[in-house]
């Protein structure tokens, strides 16, 4: 079922039911419900937390403040040990695409010893967590407590501004962390452009149906840049990981080479996320909430004017 508000529901009914979706589907995974591997597990898992914080900051202005602090920490702290999996995958990941990406430069020279390394390390880590320490038991009673207390804060009026004012948030801090990640952009400034990018992402998927058309490209936009700059903290974290212990991952040539590799690659991404960061960018915070508003009460009137589906009253 898609990741979408439905016109005949109430707002706090479709809050509700989206977030109540993302968590039971967090669940099956976490609970070996799927037929699918660990691996899958974390990333869909992850994934779904992600969607929930989106939700979170998409009603923050309407519900309590410690209510919001709350549930924000349940979902982030829940991702977390299922983070250190993904990001020990991701490593092998990353070096095999830029390995395959400039294969045409590196032909004489064979990555095969660091990607030795990184498996070890992502078996290691996958031990640890999901094995030893029980990642997907302790995260899944978390998560099963948050479903219990969804009603704390799903439950917002059917405004505009109820969806409208944390659409703004998000907007006005991806916006002002691209213009800061463009002054100076450090690995910890372009994450947290990404971050914000990502929240943006998934409230426009939330909100598509105001107009598929005209917020699928602004979705399709945001998920683009994300992976963009993504794929760059992939890059800048593989870079410290041969940095913090080079003489178990490669030999100082190799090492160097990779380095390179991953400073040229870096800077490419960089270079189209710019480009692309002021096309998504170009409104204003308020300019933008309000145009989306506008979708917002057409699509009301028409799922007002459309005709009811109730069966009519038997006569007495």
């Amino acid at each position: 079922m898609a990741f979408q508000l439905k016109p005949e529901k109430s707002l706090s009914k479709e809050i509700a039911r989206l977030a109540r979706k993302q968590i039971d589907n967090a669940l099956k995974y976490l609970t070996s419900e799927s037929n699918g591997s660990r691996d899958e597990a974390v990333h869909e898992a992850r994934k779904c937390f992600k969607k929930i914080r989106a939700l979170l900051r998409l009603v923050r202005p309407h519900i309590d403040e410690a209510t919001f602090q709350r549930e924000n920490a349940c979902f982030r702290n829940a991702g977390r040990p299922l983070t250190a999996v993904r990001d020990a995958k991701i490593l092998v990941e990353t070096l095999d695409k830029l390995a395959k990406q400039f294969a045409d430069r590196v032909r004489d020279r064979s990555f095969g010893g660091v990607r030795k390394e990184l498996l070890a390390h992502q078996r290691a880590v996958r031990k640890r967590v999901l094995d030893e320490e029980g990642a997907f038991v302790t995260v899944a009673a978390a998560v099963r407590e948050a479903r219990a207390r969804l009603d704390t804060w799903t439950d917002v009026p059917d405004p505009w501004s109820s969806v409208g004012d944390g659409l703004q948030r998000v907007y006005r801090q991806a916006r002002r962390a691209f213009a800061a990640a463009a002054a100076d952009p450090t690995v910890e400034k372009l994450h947290e452009w990404r971050k914000q990018t990502k929240y943006l992402r998934y409230q426009l998927e939330v909100l598509r149906p105001l107009w598929p058309e005209m917020i699928a490209e602004l979705a399709d936009q945001a998920d683009h840049l994300s992976e963009l700059l993504g794929d760059d903290h992939d890059l800048a974290v593989l870079h410290q990981m041969l940095t913090d212990d080079p003489d178990r991952y490669a030999d100082p040539p190799t090492r160097e080479v990779l380095e390179a590799l991953i400073d040229h690659r870096r800077g490419e991404l960089q270079h189209e996320a710019m480009l692309l960061g002021p096309r998504l960018f170009l409104d204003r915070p308020k300019a933008f909430a309000r145009r989306l508003k506008g979708y917002w009460q057409l699509w009301r009137a028409e799922g007002e004017s459309e005709p009811s589906t109730e069966p009519l009253p038997a006569h007495v």
